[in-house]
């Protein structure tokens, strides 16, 4: 492989070529050359490379001779359909993970899929992720991994019960016993899907433990029996909804809001905030008004985006850390 290679611009390039020779039977290479914007000796290396695939291309030499397929001939390119190309070509993005960590594991596993898959097939899905991106990193996040991914995994694979401290929204921390069964990540966020019992309590709980508040992980050596019943795609969708219609409320901030401000905050965040400012109405100057948030980081960062169309009234502690953040924005303008 050369410097400056592109499989995806060599992908279209071969369609485009193996489309020329099924639509117009033969040609020379030189008008392949001039038609593809490339030289005669990339073209040879493009039918070494189609027949290579499995395409019965040769070439006729002399007067009346030229480039052509086998006559009767038709490409498998539409063996794979649009959708299914697209589909391969998400899935080989690394922005589609939401997890850089993964990136390289998912990429082997894709390069092993290839070697499995038709060469026309490969070459279409190229073709589509020329076309197509799929990115779900929020913006100006970075993702940062959680130290225990790498224990949780293997916890996860073997079934491994485990022990953690867990930091709550509120702040508090609380020791469970876990019996771990996935792992999810949604956009760039990892979450513990788990059977957790609480110290000092025997009822065990399937509940949802976001990577980044636990504290402390500790190995059991012991397995657990997983739930035969279990289907983690339904239980993650069941458990997004009930999120959204009730999401935690461990942090609320009083704050004066402007008409205009309130608008903004159901366009960007309704199921969050709308039952809180629906009865507000629609045309106000300044109304009080408690936001329930889920921690306090996330209410500076919502809250600053609103600029003066909101005030602060309490906590206090927030009132000055939005005016700090605020201060080093402006002076970081001047």
């Amino acid at each position: 492989m050369f410097s400056g290679f592109n499989p995806v611009m060599r992908a279209e390039r071969l369609i485009s070529l193996l489309m020329a020779l099924q639509r117009s039977g033969s040609h020379t290479a030189g008008e392949l050359a001039t038609r593809l914007d490339v030289s005669m000796r990339t073209i040879f290396r493009d039918i070494d490379a189609l027949s290579a695939m499995g395409v019965p291309v040769y070439t006729e030499p002399g007067r009346g001779g030229g480039i052509r397929l086998v006559e009767g001939y038709s490409s498998d390119l539409t063996g794979l359909s649009s959708g299914e190309a697209e589909a391969l070509a998400l899935i080989a993005s690394p922005a589609s993970i939401g997890a850089s960590d993964l990136a390289t594991p998912t990429r082997t596993a894709l390069d092993k899929l290839a070697a499995a898959v038709p060469s026309m097939h490969q070459l279409r899905a190229q073709h589509a992720r020329g076309r197509l991106l799929f990115d779900t990193k929020a913006w100006f996040r970075s993702s940062v991994a959680s130290p225990f991914l790498d224990q949780l995994r293997a916890a996860v694979w073997r079934d491994e019960c485990i022990r953690i401290s867990y930091q709550r929204g509120d702040g508090t921390l609380d020791d469970y016993d876990v019996e771990p069964y996935a792992l999810v990540v949604k956009v760039d966020t990892w979450y513990l899907i788990g059977q957790r019992t609480k110290a000092g309590h025997s009822k065990p709980e399937l509940r949802v433990f976001r990577l980044s508040r636990i504290q402390s992980l500790t190995q059991s050596g012991r397995t657990f029996v997983r739930a035969k019943d279990f289907d983690l795609h339904r239980f993650w969708g069941a458990w997004c909804e009930r999120f959204e219609k009730n999401p935690p409320r461990d942090y609320p901030v009083d704050v004066l809001i402007s008409s205009r401000g309130c608008k903004q905050l159901l366009q960007n965040y309704g199921g969050w905030f709308r039952s809180q400012l629906e009865p507000l109405g629609e045309k106000f100057t300044n109304k009080p008004v408690t936001l329930d948030f889920e921690r306090e980081d996330q209410a500076l960062r919502v809250l600053f985006t609103l600029g003066d169309e909101v005030e602060i009234i309490k906590p206090r502690a927030l009132r000055r850390k939005l005016g700090a953040l605020a201060a080093r924005v402006v002076a970081a303008t001047r």
